[in-house]
C-alpha cells in the first residue's frame, strides 16, 4: 500500500493499542496453565497472532472475540512434530524455542519471513551444545527455518548481559516447569531491563516466581512450579496500553499538535514511558547546549524521538542505539536515511546518531517502509510538519504492531491518501 500524508494539524484524544510485549507474556503464560482463562486485548495485530499460532501448535486452544482472548491451556505433552510460523515476531521466537523444548518430543520446527532468520540466536545454541539438544539451523536472508528437538534440562545458565533481553525471558518463561531450580547468570550488565521486568510482572500475575539480585546479576527461578490462570477464568487478564506506540502520539504533541493520549499508564513498569521525559529535556535543553539521550533500554521509541531531535535546534546526540541494526530493518541507518530526506541534518555512526536540528522539514519526497512498521508510522507524523506531502510505499507494514493506525491517525484529523 502506498499512501501520501499531507501537512496537517492534529487535534484529539489519541487511544494507545494494547501492548504486544504484555500481551505476548500473557498468552504464553495462560497457555501454559491449565483449563480456560482469558486474556483482553483490545487490539491484535500480527506479532500477536504469532504468538496465537505457536502456544495452539503446542495443543492449546485459543479464540477471539469482542476483544477477549479466550485460552485452553496445554495438556500434556506434544508427541508428534510440529511447526511454528513465527511470522516476523522476533519475540514469539525467542519465547517459544525454550518454552518446546519443556513440552515436545517430536522435531519442532520454527519458520518464519522478514529478517527474522537473520536475528541472532547465538545463546541458544550454546545452551543446545552444552545440553545435548539438536539443532539444525537453515536460516538466513531468505527467512527463518530453524529445527530443534530434546529436552531442556535445569541448569546454571550463563549469558550475556548486553544481549537480547528475549533471550532472558524465554529462560525465565520455560524454567519453572522443569524439574529442578535454575539460575541465570549475566556476565555483562543488563540492557533492556525493563523488558525483563515485564516478563517477571506477568509470571507473577499467573503465580509463578523469580528472583534476581542485581548485585550478582543473576536470576533464580524454582523448578516445578505451576502456572495459574484461574483468576482469570471469569475476570479476564487485562493488557495495559503500549508505550512504545504512545511515543509516535507524545512526540506528534511535542510538535505543536492538540493530542490528548490516553491507555497507557505512567506506573507501567514498561521502559518506553521514558519518552515523555525525554521530549520534555528535548524542550527545556537550551540550544546552546549539546543534549545527549542515551537509548540503551529504549531501542523501540528511537525512530519516533529522531522527529523531535531534528527539529531541536542545536545539537542532540542519541547514544547507545547499536540494537537498532538487527531490528525489522538497519532501523539506525533507516532512521538516519528517512530524516535526511525529509530535510533533516543527522549523521549516522556505528551506535549512534547526531543531529544538528532544523527549523523546518521540506517534505515532498517518497520514503520506503523499509520493511518496518515504526518508520511508516515515524514517516506518517513527519509529514504532518513538513512543507510538503509525503509517500510512503509500503504501508501496510503497520500490521505489525498497529493495524488501526492510518485510522486513528485519520480521527485525529491526519489527511492522507491511499494511491496503490
Amino acid at each position: 500500500m502506498k499512501v501520501k500524508v499531507y501537512p496537517c494539524k492534529l487535534s484529539g484524544t489519541a487511544i494507545v493499542p494494547a501492548s504486544k510485549s504484555y500481551a505476548h507474556r500473557a498468552l504464553i503464560c495462560a497457555a501454559l496453565s491449565s483449563g480456560e482463562s482469558r486474556v483482553e486485548c483490545a487490539d491484535m495485530n500480527d506479532d500477536i497472532r504469532a504468538t496465537v499460532r505457536a502456544v495452539t501448535a503446542l495443543g492449546a486452544r485459543v479464540t477471539y472475540s469482542g476483544g477477549v482472548l479466550t485460552i485452553n491451556g496445554v495438556s500434556g505433552r506434544v508427541k508428534e512434530d510440529i511447526v511454528i510460523d513465527c511470522g516476523e515476531s522476533g519475540s514469539t521466537l525467542r519465547f517459544m524455542i525454550p518454552v518446546a523444548l519443556t513440552l515436545c518430543d517430536g522435531y519442532v520446527r520454527f519458520v518464519g519471513g522478514g529478517k527474522l532468520g537473520e536475528r541472532p540466536l547465538g545463546e541458544y545454541f550454546s545452551v543446545f551444545d552444552s545440553q545435548g539438544i539438536y539443532y539444525r539451523n537453515n536460516s538466513g536472508k531468505d527467512g527463518l527455518d530453524l529445527t530443534v528437538r530434546g529436552d531442556l534440562i535445569a541448569d546454571d545458565f550463563e549469558l550475556e548481559g548486553n544481549i537480547s533481553s528475549q533471550f532472558i525471558s524465554g529462560l525465565l518463561l520455560a524454567a519453572p516447569r522443569l524439574a529442578y531450580d535454575s539460575t541465570i547468570t549475566l556476565s555483562k550488565p543488563l540492557e533492556s531491563k525493563d523488558y525483563v521486568r515485564i516478563t517477571m510482572d506477568v509470571m507473577g500475575k499467573y503465580g509463578v516466581t523469580a528472583y534476581y539480585d542485581s548485585a550478582a546479576r543473576k536470576f533464580t527461578i524454582y523448578g516445578e512450579q505451576t502456572f495459574n490462570s484461574a483468576p482469570y477464568k471469569d475476570t479476564p487478564y487485562k493488557v495495559e496500553g503500549d508505550w512504545s506506540q504512545a511515543a509516535f502520539f507524545y512526540v506528534a504533541r511535542a510538535l505543536g499538535h492538540n493530542i490528548e493520549v490516553k491507555g497507557v499508564s505512567s506506573m507501567s513498569v514498561q521502559g518506553d514511558k521514558v519518552i515523555a521525559d525525554m521530549l520534555n529535556m528535548v524542550k527545556a535543553v537550551s540550544p546552546d547546549r549539546m543534549l545527549t539521550l542515551d537509548v540503551k533500554n529504549v531501542p523501540d521509541i528511537v525512530p519516533a524521538l529522531s522527529l523531535a531531535c531534528a527539529l531541536r535546534m542545536g545539537g542532540t546526540h542519541i547514544i547507545n542505539a547499536g540494537r537498532l541494526r538487527i531490528k525489522e530493518c538497519d532501523r539506525l541507518a533507516a532512521t538516519v536515511q528517512g530524516m535526511n530526506a525529509l530535510g533533516a541534518k543527522v549523521k549516522e555512526g556505528k551506535e549512534d546518531m547526531f543531529f544538528d536540528g532544523v527549523k523546518k522539514l521540506a517534505g515532498g519526497v517518497t520514503l520506503p517502509d523499509y520493511h518496518d512498521h515504526r518508520m511508516v508510522m515515524t514517516f506518517a507524523v513527519a509529514a504532518t510538519v513538513c512543507e510538503k506531502p509525503v509517500v510512503i510505499t509500503g504501508a501496510e507494514s503497520v500490521s505489525k504492531s498497529y493495524p488501526a493506525f492510518f485510522n486513528d491517525f485519520e480521527k485525529l484529523g491526519g489527511k492522507y491518501e491511499i494511491l496503490e
